[in-house]
């Protein structure tokens, strides 16, 4: 639900996005997997790998199997032996659970003739599928953003710097405080904007303040 009035650190909010969106969006544009523009499903696999996954380890992964099963119903027809040895190789925590939410996901998305869907609810009622990795699909896929996708990247990022009070701590509450303050057309932009500067500067315990873009508006809540 959208907020009634603005809230007195939307601008703050809004200026942070305007300096960091533009170098979000170079970043991903070299590292996305070029297939993301035009396949829903491998943004979906994605997705799914992703929990307590690295972002390379997860797409290493997805680009391995789709070389055997370049689509769902050819996916279904890999052993379930060959795809967590695949998700072992490249690191995937808890392969086994994956592989069989991703066989199950790959039958159910083939027996509809290959498409996704383009809802929050529906998405949710795939294997393996819950709401993070739901909205992420949503985001990367088809640029919808019914509420803002938080992993560890955008909880810490949105808490040092003042955006969300440090004391909400999980997922979707801290999706809520965020969609309070963030202006609605950036939603489907905080996630790959906050991950991309988590992973290249905005580092958990020693975040590299010296130089930051951000630096003027940034509160730096527990940073000594």
């Amino acid at each position: 639900m959208l907020p009634m009035f603005p809230h007195e650190d939307a601008d703050r909010a809004q200026t942070v996005m305007n300096k960091l969106k533009p170098l979000a969006l170079a970043y991903w544009e070299k590292n996305d997997p070029a297939r993301f523009k035009d396949d829903p499903f491998s943004v979906m696999v994605v997705a799914l790998l992703s929990p307590r996954t690295k972002t390379e380890a997860s797409r290493g992964a997805m680009d391995a199997l789709f070389e055997q099963a370049p689509t769902p119903a050819d996916l279904t027809q890999l052993p379930y032996e060959t795809v967590v040895d695949v998700l072992m190789a490249y690191d995937v925590q808890f392969p086994e659970s994956k592989a069989q939410h991703l066989l199950a996901t790959a039958k159910r998305i083939a027996e509809n003739d290959g498409v996704v869907p383009q809802s929050l609810d529906e998405l949710m009622q795939y294997p393996g599928m819950g709401w993070k990795t739901s909205l992420l699909t949503l985001h990367l896929a088809y640029d919808l953003a019914p509420e803002i996708c938080v992993d560890v990247h955008v909880a810490r990022i949105s808490q040092r710097m003042g955006l969300v009070s440090p004391k909400i701590d999980k997922p979707q509450a801290v999706s809520r405080a965020l969609m309070d303050v963030v202006p609605h057309d950036e939603w489907r932009w905080v996630n790959s904007t906050f991950v991309y500067f988590g992973k290249t500067r905005c580092f958990p315990s020693k975040p590299n303040c010296n130089g930051c873009p951000v630096y003027d508006l940034c509160e730096r809540v527990g940073v000594d």
